[in-house]
């Protein structure tokens, strides 16, 4: 079984290898990492943004390795609540087999910070990685621990979030409460 990965990012990369290996379904499984465009800017702000780019790049893995069994795409970014019109940090996974079957999986959502928000949407064109350095955090925290792990005092890190929407997207593929 082999995986065809859209993203070189190393919290991601972990994540996918942290489910391959301790998953019921996916013993023995392999996996490739390839660098995977999204078509799209840097950073999305809607949930239907955050699906479709996590989509495009498996898609896009999928065109560029067509022998793999399974495409990933993962994407990271902060959308409004409809509801409450609140901004939430989420992580959403795409993953498609070779037959087209797909299934998207979601991270723990985690309420993003006001002063974040004002950077996000002061007009300056700054992605989430550029506010949450010029407000005083690490530079490009994406490839390091994540929003995730500043926001919680290190109790969550990008690396968890997206094995959770990882294990969320994986599991209809094999689960028997799934198959018709």
């Amino acid at each position: 079984m082999q995986f065809a990965i859209g993203t070189t990012n190393k919290p991601k990369s972990a994540a996918i290898e942290y489910v391959l290996s301790t998953s019921p379904y996916t013993g023995g499984a392999t996996y490739s990492n390839h660098k995977a465009d999204s078509g799209v800017p840097d950073m999305p702000t809607t949930l239907q943004e955050l699906r479709t780019w996590a989509k495009n790049r498996a898609v896009y893995t999928r065109r560029e390795n067509p022998d793999a069994d399974y495409y990933v795409g993962m994407e990271g970014g902060v959308y409004q609540d409809s509801q409450w019109e609140e901004y939430w940090l989420i992580g959403v996974v795409y993953i498609e087999n070779s037959t087209g079957q797909w299934y998207y999986g979601y991270s723990c959502h985690l309420r993003v910070p006001d002063a974040v928000i004002d950077g996000l949407f002061d007009g300056q064109q700054r992605d989430l990685e550029q506010v949450v350095h010029a407000l005083g955090g690490e530079a490009n925290i994406g490839d390091k621990q994540g929003s995730y792990h500043a926001w919680t005092d290190g109790m969550l890190s990008r690396r968890e979030q997206f094995i959770m929407a990882t294990q969320c997207a994986i599991a209809p593929f094999f689960n028997m409460f799934y198959q018709k």
